[in-house]
């Protein structure tokens, strides 16, 4: 009788916490502040390593503010650039860009948890194709 309870009570256990995971809602755990910690970059042509450490060094000073009303900032060394956003219908892609279609980049979410997002963008044409990976950690308030 107790080894029925105990092994109903681990399928309840086991039920809430399959029902939570897919319950998980990506936008919800973008909106918030993102500090740059690492990049990476991939490219088919050599990239200069002088230029490539300037990158890393610069970019890893940003912040990312995601609002819940989709808009957006990228904090820069010297200066703000205000965005848009939004997630595809699946919550595995986020498009970044100043809401025209113009410059919107489509970035894959590699990774995203409650603190940590990892969103990968390829640059550029085939030939000379870069692919540009960000490590971001959740800023808490």
């Amino acid at each position: 009788m107790k080894n029925k309870l105990l092994k109903g009570l681990a399928t309840v256990v086991m039920l809430i916490l399959v029902f939570t995971a897919c319950n998980s809602n990506p936008k919800k755990d973008i909106i918030g502040k993102w500090q740059v910690v690492d990049v990476k970059f991939e490219s088919k042509t050599k990239i200069d390593p002088r230029q490539l450490s300037f990158y890393v060094t610069e970019m890893r000073t940003w912040i990312y503010t995601f609002n819940a009303d989709s808009t957006m900032n990228v904090k820069q060394t010297d200066r703000d650039i205000p965005n848009r956003w939004k997630l595809n219908a699946k919550g595995d892609t986020i498009t970044i860009g100043f809401g025209t279609g113009f410059f919107d980049v489509p970035s894959k979410i590699e990774k995203l948890t409650s603190e940590e997002m990892v969103m990968q963008t390829s640059l550029a044409s085939d030939s000379t194709k870069t692919t540009q990976t960000l490590y971001l950690k959740k800023i808490k308030k």
